[in-house]
């Protein structure tokens, strides 16, 4: 791609929110002007599914084309974490999930994508790799479909094997791993202190998400400074994002960032900052929430991208990542 073109196509590489149920028309112009690549619905964005549905086709019909249909986006992981319950099938936590037939995996999370393609969801952020290492009072708690390594793997595949069955994107999250700490990247930026050897384990269910054919990867809000970055959380490093991720595990798909305005790293960064730091990391698509946030980072960010302050080569692959798993949206045969 030339430069023109990626500066032309950058804003796929953003996922992007709205606020309240309707799409404002002033949103909608910007979405389509820039060619915004993705939107998250949250549950302030939702009132039933008829009016949801509205909302996912007026999104779809004004700002995409159905050659590059915008990634409409949700976190329907289940237990709470679920952005849509009134007229949803209510998603049991992963952690009693993990405990049963792997079985009952895939068919709870076809049944949730279901529902969510129905009403024009085309992307689940879900479902969660973490180990439970911190037990039930860490961040992570029930998220996490247990502490055993190889059976957090198998329910993994299968929840995967569920979603993608319906035609549903996924994103397996959060790599390399958040189970081993208590602090939610939420609000405080984690530290964890294991060595690389030690995070083995906990990369495990990544690998069998990625043998799986997950679609998406999501990067972690956390510092590892014993395991090859000392300074950098993963959503911004290039050694977890390149280094491991996609040369010793092979992962040739999206990468996409934990929204970059949590107050754990606006405690010590811009949004803007860390969205350039997760480009350059290797990061394809980066997560924003807040408008005025978003907004600013993307005018900023192109502009770095125009004065040639982003390597563009790298940029040109994001947005041939983020092409091809659209397309798999397009070629994808309609069910009933």
């Amino acid at each position: 791609m030339t430069k023109a073109e990626c500066v032309r196509d950058f804003g796929q590489l953003f996922m992007m929110a709205i606020d309240g149920p309707r799409l404002p028309a002033d949103v909608a112009e910007y979405f389509a002007a820039f060619r915004i690549g993705g939107v998250i619905l949250f549950s302030d964005n939702y009132e039933n599914p008829s009016q949801l549905r509205q909302l996912t086709a007026e999104l779809q019909k004004n700002c995409s084309d159905p050659e590059r249909p915008l990634l409409i986006a949700t976190d329907h992981e289940g237990g709470s974490v679920q952005r849509f319950t009134e007229g949803f099938t209510r998603v049991p936590p992963m952690a009693q999930l993990g405990s049963g037939p792997t079985e009952v995996t895939c068919s709870v999370h076809s049944l949730a994508a279901r529902e969510l393609r129905q009403c024009g969801i085309n992307f689940n952020l879900a479902p969660v790799a973490d180990l439970s290492a911190a037990g039930d009072a860490g961040a992570i708690g029930n998220r996490s479909f247990g502490l055993d390594p190889e059976q957090v793997s198998r329910h993994v595949a299968a929840a995967i094997d569920g979603i993608t069955l319906e035609r549903l994107l996924c994103c397996v999250k959060h790599f390399p791993g958040h189970g081993a700490t208590s602090v939610d990247s939420r609000q405080e930026l984690p530290t964890v202190s294991m060595s690389r050897e030690a995070m083995e384990a906990g990369l495990q269910p990544f690998r069998a998400a990625i043998r799986a054919g997950v679609p998406a990867v999501m990067t972690a809000h956390i510092v590892y400074p014993n395991a090859g970055d000392a300074d950098s959380p993963a959503s911004m490093s290039e050694y977890w994002v390149s280094d491991v991720l996609r040369r010793e595990l092979g992962w040739k798909g999206v990468v996409i960032t934990d929204a970059l305005e949590m107050k754990s790293l606006r405690s010590r960064w811009t949004p803007e900052y860390c969205g350039f730091r997760a480009l350059m990391a290797g990061v394809d698509i980066l997560l924003y929430y807040k408008e005025a946030h978003q907004f600013r980072a993307f005018d900023e960010l192109r502009r770095s991208l125009a004065k040639d302050e982003l390597d563009i080569k790298r940029i040109a692959l994001s947005l041939q990542r983020v092409r091809h798993a659209k397309q798999a949206l397009v070629r994808s045969p309609t069910r009933t």
